[in-house]
Formats: structure tokens, sequence, C-alpha cells
């Protein structure tokens, strides 16, 4: 598998400000040569490995990240020239940079309660605080993955 915390040679890696939030300002791409320097980083919270937000003006990572961006839009039949919408232009997408892992802050259950729209069901009331440029809706679903997700039908 691809690591999380370990930045692999053509991975993007992005900085963080003393708040924690990444800057996208300023990215680089690992090298084989900067990868321990890289890696330090990351463990002391100074950088982050990203990911691109597909677009006309983003490439795309190098190494095996890389390899599995180009699979994923060759089976999706997606072309990165798509993104440009010239009869369009405010349709158009530029991309960007996202890291791959974010810190959850004050994550905290509510209450669990019976689920009155789906009888027999549960429901839970979660609160918690991602930095901007987070998806609430990635972390959502990893809180409501199953144990076994084969088992579970997915």
């Amino acid at each position: 598998g691809v690591p999380l915390n370990a930045a692999e040679i053509g991975d993007y890696v992005v900085s963080v400000d003393p708040l924690g939030l990444p800057s996208f300002k300023f990215f680089k791409v690992t090298s084989y040569e900067s990868r321990r320097e890289v890696n330090d980083a990351i463990s002391a919270g100074k950088l982050r490995i990203a990911i691109p937000i597909v677009g006309f003006g983003q490439q795309l990572s190098g190494g095996l990240q890389g390899e599995i961006e180009r699979e994923i839009l060759e089976e999706e039949g997606v072309d990165i020239n798509d993104f440009k919408v010239k009869s369009m232009p405010e349709l158009r997408l530029k991309g960007g940079l996202r890291t791959i892992v974010t810190p959850v802050n004050e994550f905290s259950t509510v209450g669990i309660y019976r689920d009155e729209a789906n009888p027999g069901k549960w429901k839970v009331d979660v609160n918690f605080m991602l930095h901007r440029g987070s998806y609430a809706t990635i972390l959502l679903r990893e809180v409501m993955k199953a144990r076994n997700p084969v088992k579970a039908g997915f």
C-alpha cells in the first residue's frame, strides 16, 4: 500500500503553518535526495503529504501515487483537458492540492438515538472541527464504515 505519513519519491508535500494549517503556496515533490529530510519534516509536523485535486492546471503526482492517479483517470475516461470548458469558463477547474491526512479536533459523541426514520436502526450525533479545505464527508465515511466492508456488501 501507499503510506499516509511517509513520503515516497514523486509525492507532493506541503508546508504546515504554526497553527497546523497546510500552506498550499509552498509545495515540493519528494525526490530520492530529499526523501529522508522530507520524512523527518513530516514526523515533526512541518510538512504533510498532499495529492492533486485534478484540474487542467495541476500536475499529477509522480512515482507510485502518480501511477495510481493515472490509472484511475484512464479507467474513468477522464482527461485533464476536460476541465478546460471554453464554452463556459465559469465551469473550468484549475485543480490544486489537498493533504491526505488532516487533524480532527474536538471530536465528541453528543448522543446515540433510535432512528425514527429507519425503524430498528440507530443514529449517532457527533461534533468535530476540521481545518478549512478538509472534507467532513470523508471523515463521516470513515466513522460510518462497516467493520467488514465485504461482508456488509461494499
